[in-house]
């Protein structure tokens, strides 16, 4: 769940919510975080009823009927894995800052086919191989944003940070709204987690769980980052790449890179969460009759829905 929330936007939406309502960011981030709440609470009172796997797919049909569930359907596998394929994208763009050959059309087709082909490799062999790779990745992207967090702290708390020198930013309503929208994109990716629960041991106890711990780590992440972000920084608002110019402040250039790892960490781990979830929603549409039967297909040696598996891939790949 929280490798399917945290993805870039982490990383470079502090200074976007500097711009729009100054040193008050921390605030807005616990402002959205309260209305995502609101929305992760209808999902988990749905997702507690059901054991298969589909999630909003599945919740939509049961609901409203079969069309608005396909539509329902269509769409989330629609944006998933576009989302997946820019996430590739910017890996593969991060990356030729330590290997210049990846910027050529060559080195950056074959790192694509290896990145992709990698983690449907791992599925293929097993949901619990999907699981493992993706709970990997998820303390691998924690790691780089509890070291901003925690030595940015200590910074801010023993030396006071940096003094403000862009002017002060009196946010209007109409700002508060603006950058609460902008920020539930942050909070967003939980519903694709709930995609693959026929897999899951007990689905009705641990997706509400899951989400609302998930919720708590995730705010508490983003409203500390943007404290350091905002409380380091002379204009965050005008920062390219504000939590990596933070890191710059408390660890010097060494700071910068590590921040740029971490990047690539958690843009390639939301891509392995979302090869766990995404082939199942394709399984689902089709074991419900909405696509073609073939993509409902389970390896008797894995039990994996290895036909649906394989298309996603291939259509990631052709879009990243």
């Amino acid at each position: 769940m929280i490798n399917s929330i945290i993805g870039s936007g982490v990383f470079g939406l502090p200074s976007q919510v500097a711009e729009r309502v100054g040193r008050a960011g921390p605030a807005a981030w616990l402002l959205a975080a309260l209305v995502a709440g609101l929305i992760m609470a209808c999902f988990a009172e749905v997702a507690s009823r059901f054991t298969e796997a589909g999630g909003p797919y599945l919740y939509a049909q049961a609901a409203f009927g079969r069309f608005p569930g396909l539509l329902t359907g269509w769409l989330l596998w629609l944006t998933r894995v576009t989302a997946a394929a820019a996430n590739v994208n910017l890996f593969v763009t991060y990356a030729a800052q330590f290997s210049p050959s990846l910027a050529g059309p060559v080195g950056r087709l074959l790192a694509l086919t290896l990145l992709v082909a990698f983690l449907a490799a791992i599925n293929l062999l097993g949901v619990k191989n999907g699981a493992r790779m993706s709970n990997l990745f998820t303390v691998a992207k924690l790691l780089p944003l509890l070291v901003v967090v925690l030595a940015g702290g200590a910074w801010l708390l023993t030396r006071g940070g940096v003094a403000p020198v862009a002017p002060p930013i009196a946010p209007l309503p109409s700002d508060w709204m603006r950058v609460t929208l902008l920020l539930l994109f942050a909070y967003g990716g939980f519903e694709t987690a709930l995609i693959p629960a026929g897999e899951a041991k007990n689905p009705r106890r641990d997706s509400p769980l899951a989400l609302f711990v998930s919720l708590g780590v995730c705010a508490f992440l983003y409203t500390a980052v943007q404290w350091v972000v905002t409380g380091l920084l002379a204009d965050p608002a005008h920062a390219a790449r504000p939590v990596a110019a933070a890191a710059q402040v408390f660890l010097g250039p060494i700071g910068a890179s590590f921040v740029a790892i971490g990047v690539l960490i958690s843009v390639y781990g939301y891509s392995a969460a979302n090869m766990i979830s995404n082939p199942r929603l394709l399984f689902a549409l089709a074991e419900r009759g909405d696509l073609p039967s073939a993509l409902a297909r389970v390896s008797r040696r894995f039990q994996t829905p290895w036909v649906a598996i394989l298309i996603y891939s291939a259509v990631l790949w052709a879009l990243a």
